[in-house]
């Protein structure tokens, strides 16, 4: 017996280190903004470690309203972004809000800051990604976990430029016109297809808008914005050709949110970034810009990204 304790107690040290590094399932609902009355697009969910500095990820399919991952234990940050074609490079996570929301559907659930989930051996139930009013330094945060653009130290020059939060659009609570209406824009019937799917969806830019960007050419796409209140499609002039896809991103060159009437849009020329910030305003269905900030490729993109 003396002899076999040498070895009993390797195969009890190597089954408690199997059972520390032994993955457990983290699950909990999913949603997205603006998605369509019984549906939700597809969505990646990434799951950041904390201690390990390491990211996991999945991909939902459209319609799934929840979601289930196994991660070694740990702490980590869950977050997701819509998958889809033409999605807005926006971010879901779990938060404090969504943890008191789901703990308590009618309070007041004031803070949006990202709530870390600890892991253990055991199941972990109840983590919702159904926050997706992130204030731009936790969007930061999520852009340095991703490696994306963003994730270089802003300089004096991008602190300064206007934020999606200085724009805020509350959500969209009335009526929703029942047909479109576009005066004499003969660009309607060419895109009334996709633009009536639009009018039955939900708002994805300035709290009562659908932003839809359509294909115009090779390496060229432009942009309608249908108002959910009047059914009234516009194509904003400045929007006609947004750039193509730059070094710098793989999510495309605009940028925008469903509680923010402000939206970006980047492109490269030679070696410098060129971004322009537009704020649009429903009632008057103007777009006007309101500054633009220009950096150095080198800066602010990685090569062949």
């Amino acid at each position: 017996m003396r002899q076999r304790l040498p070895q009993l107690l390797v195969i009890a040290l190597l089954g408690t280190a199997a059972g520390v590094a032994a993955a457990s399932p983290v699950s909990g609902r999913v949603a997205a903004p603006a998605a369509p009355a019984g549906s939700l697009p597809a969505l990646t969910l990434y799951a950041w470690s904390l201690n390990a500095a390491k990211l996991y990820s999945l991909t939902t399919t459209s319609g799934q309203a929840s979601f289930a991952i196994d991660l070694p234990p740990g702490r980590y940050y869950l977050f997701a972004t819509p998958a889809e074609p033409g999605a807005p490079a926006i971010y879901g996570a779990y938060t404090e809000y969504a943890a008191c929301a789901r703990s308590h559907p009618k309070a007041d659930c004031p803070e949006h800051a990202l709530r870390a989930v600890t892991v253990g051996r055991t199941k972990v139930d109840g983590v919702d990604l159904t926050d997706w009013y992130l204030d731009d330094a936790v969007s930061r945060e999520l852009d340095r976990i991703l490696g994306q653009p963003g994730s270089a130290d802003p300089g004096e020059a991008e602190l300064a430029a206007p934020k999606f939060s200085e724009y805020p659009a509350p959500p969209f609570s009335g009526a929703r016109a029942s047909a479109l209406a576009g005066d004499d824009e003969t660009r309607i019937d060419r895109d009334r297809e996709v633009l009536t799917a639009a009018l039955g969806s939900g708002a994805n830019f300035a709290g009562r808008t659908v932003l839809l960007r359509i294909g115009c050419g090779a390496g060229c796409e432009s942009v309608a914005l249908v108002d959910l209140a009047s059914g009234h499609t516009a194509y904003p002039a400045l929007l006609a050709k947004l750039p193509p896809r730059t070094a710098c991103t793989d999510r495309g060159p605009l940028t925008f949110r469903r509680d923010s009437r402000l939206l970006t849009v980047t492109g490269q020329d030679r070696d410098q970034l060129l971004t322009s910030y537009f704020v649009w305003d429903p009632d008057s269905e103007t777009l006007r810009q309101v500054a633009s900030l220009a950096r150095a490729v080198s800066e602010r993109c990685a090569p062949n990204r």
